[in-house]
């Protein structure tokens, strides 16, 4: 099948589903578009894509699911048999049922999964584990990734005979309710609303930046990153017990996991 383009459709609050995302796209002999969900918008764009193009989608993990922000973009977008691969991120515990979901929701709208990977890396809450990855060989497994899909999108004239298996249970793993909110910014916040421009579900107000709505936070802690006053902190306690916990339940030395139709 002669291709059209390569459209990138993904959800990176911290950056690192963007890198993988990337390096896989490079590997693909297709013009590339994106689309970043990463920074809130309050009007979902309604994409649709042809049979032709191929679809580039790619999700941090959040309590081993899709996270429910990715899920009201993913509303508004529809293919037309269009081929598709996935990637998933997740912080060096487990990525659970979130490519099975993410598989059966965007095969729902439309498109044909031919190729699916969960990549471990950095955690967004405790960054000791998986420290800066995705690295050197996170990143050359997702270019191996990008080459093969391009192998299967050459070769293949047609992909309705294809299935792409990946691993999860249905029904999923209960979706968890964040406990770990960036405090109200403290005294030596400027103001400056870097955070609130960030903030991948609107939870900062850009007219008052101080404040967090706790009931739209996802806790990718992206304004505690981005804050150059280091004005926004979590709860030292929570803090120092979810960190206790998570490094007894993630491995940094995990590897990623590729699965390919045939």
């Amino acid at each position: 099948m002669k291709m059209n383009e390569l459209k990138l459709v993904y959800f990176s609050p911290t950056g690192a589903t963007r890198k993988i995302i990337m390096e896989t796209a490079r590997s693909i002999d297709l013009k590339s578009v994106s689309f970043d969900f990463s920074v809130f918008k309050e009007k979902k764009p309604v994409l649709k894509f042809a049979s032709n193009d191929f679809a580039l989608f790619g999700i941090p993990v959040y309590y081993g699911r899709v996270p429910a922000t990715f899920m009201e973009y993913l509303d508004n977008i529809s293919g037309n048999n269009t081929p598709a691969a996935l990637v998933a991120t997740y912080g060096c515990r487990e990525f659970d049922d979130a490519l099975l979901e993410l598989k059966t929701e965007v095969e729902k709208r439309g498109f044909k999964v031919i190729g699916a990977a969960a990549f471990p890396t950095e955690h967004s809450i405790v960054p000791s584990i998986g420290a800066r990855r995705p690295n050197k060989t996170d990143l050359k497994s997702a270019a191996e990734y990008g080459v093969e899909l391009n192998r299967l999108l050459k070769k293949e004239a047609s992909f309705d005979h294809l299935e792409t298996r990946v691993p999860g249970n249905s029904p999923y793993h209960k979706y968890g309710k964040n406990a770990l909110f960036p405090k109200a910014a403290a005294a030596m916040c400027t103001l400056c609303g870097a955070c609130a421009k960030v903030c991948p579900t609107g939870a900062i107000p850009i007219k008052d930046p101080k404040k967090t709505e706790t009931d739209k936070c996802i806790g990718c802690m992206k304004c505690m990153r981005v804050c150059k006053q280091n004005a926004r902190a979590v709860n030292s306690l929570k803090m120092s017990l979810a960190e206790k916990k998570l490094k007894k339940i993630c491995k940094s030395d995990k590897t990623a996991d590729i699965f390919l139709a045939n």
